[in-house]
């Protein structure tokens, strides 16, 4: 059984400066970051790219109406890495229409789920 005071006391802990309990976007973050520039180099043409993009957009958009008031700030650190490893992998694409597809993308699936088709 895992006793969370000591997660509490940094000295006890032996982590110092980072609590798990507390800081657990990181992880997710570090492995979507990774998952992004591995999909940006499986794909082979700029299209394919935006596509891909775009999909993740609405899956983001859809995630961000889902957690509207609980893990914001958590999920936009993934959000965030996850576009920065895409962003480092794609050579067939441009920076500025990957994050603009991106962003249209996340607005698509934010409506979608709004009025509940998604």
């Amino acid at each position: 059984m895992l006793n969370k005071n000591i997660f509490k006391n940094k000295k006890a802990s032996g982590i110092g400066f980072w609590d798990p309990l507390e800081n657990w976007a990181e992880i997710p973050a570090l492995l979507l970051l990774i998952v992004g520039f591995i999909i940006a180099l499986w794909s082979r043409s700029a299209v394919v790219t935006y596509i891909v993009i775009i999909l993740c957009g609405i899956i983001a958009g859809r995630g961000i109406k889902v957690r509207q008031y609980v893990h914001k700030i958590a999920y936009t650190v993934v959000i965030i890495a996850f576009l920065i490893g895409f962003s480092l992998g794609s050579f067939y694409g441009k920076t500025k229409f990957i994050l603009v597809l991106f962003i249209i993308g996340c607005y698509i699936g934010y409506v979608l789920h709004s009025k509940e088709w998604i």
